[in-house]
């Protein structure tokens, strides 16, 4: 008798517009369908290098982070050369926080993204003994979240917002929050090594609205939906 196949009880604002462009699905130990793969993972990575590709990144945990004490708090579990804090992300952490992200907004506001096989560790840390003045509110099921990736989502940005782009303006590891085609979206430069790369989040009301607006602004660009297999291979889980 075959294994009895795993059932998706999770699934991402962007469902039905990945099944349209045939995506191929899987889900994933937390029970997250996601699209694994729509051509081919090295296809849908070339594209990625040589254009832009769309990924969906809603499965991620994202915990909102508000508190006096936030600029210390982070600032001891990030490499102390990249504690900007201010329109700024934090990578390279220490234990957990080395495969997390936190966006701060300001010096007491910010937006931390990690797999979700992490939440539970990161939460205890940052709660751990501390009252008042901080706040953790786990955010997950109200944003969808996308990547672009490659040296044409510069301008396939500048299609979709009135905010400069530019690396003097929005370096590599900057963060702001700014209108997608009149959605509120939180909007950061995250480079996947060599490569430009954007996320954005949003509501997940309008994530499809997203999703169309991103697509039909980069099909002069010849963008190419992305899935997780080739997301690996560009160094993204």
């Amino acid at each position: 008798m075959a294994a009895a196949q795993p059932v998706a009880k999770r699934v991402s604002p962007f469902h039905h517009k990945q099944e349209s462009l045939g995506a191929h699905f899987t889900v994933d130990n937390f029970e997250w369908a996601r699209a694994e793969q729509f051509t081919h993972p090295a296809i849908e990575k070339n594209a990625a290098e040589q254009g832009v590709g769309l990924a969906d990144l809603s499965h991620l945990t994202k915990l909102s982070l508000n508190g006096l004490g936030l600029k210390r708090l982070i600032s001891r579990r990030y490499n102390p050369s990249n504690v900007d804090l201010k329109r700024h992300v934090l990578t390279g952490g220490r234990g957990p926080y080395e495969s997390a992200w936190c966006a701060m907004f300001s010096l007491d506001e910010g937006m931390l993204v990690c797999n979700e096989s992490l939440k539970e560790v990161i939460i205890k840390e940052l709660t751990e003994g501390r009252t008042g003045n901080f706040t953790i509110v786990d955010v997950s099921s109200v944003f969808g979240g996308c990547c672009l990736i490659g040296p044409k989502g510069r301008a396939l940005i500048r299609r979709l917002t009135e905010l400069n782009v530019n690396p003097d303006a929005f370096p590599n590891l900057c963060v702001t929050h700014t209108p997608i085609r009149h959605v509120p979206t939180i909007l950061l430069r995250k480079d996947l090594g060599s490569i430009l790369a954007y996320e954005l989040y949003f509501e997940r009301a309008y994530a499809e609205y997203v999703w169309d607006a991103v697509f039909n602004s980069g099909k002069e660009l010849g963008i190419a939906p992305v899935g997780s297999s080739a997301m690996k291979l560009l160094g993204m889980s």
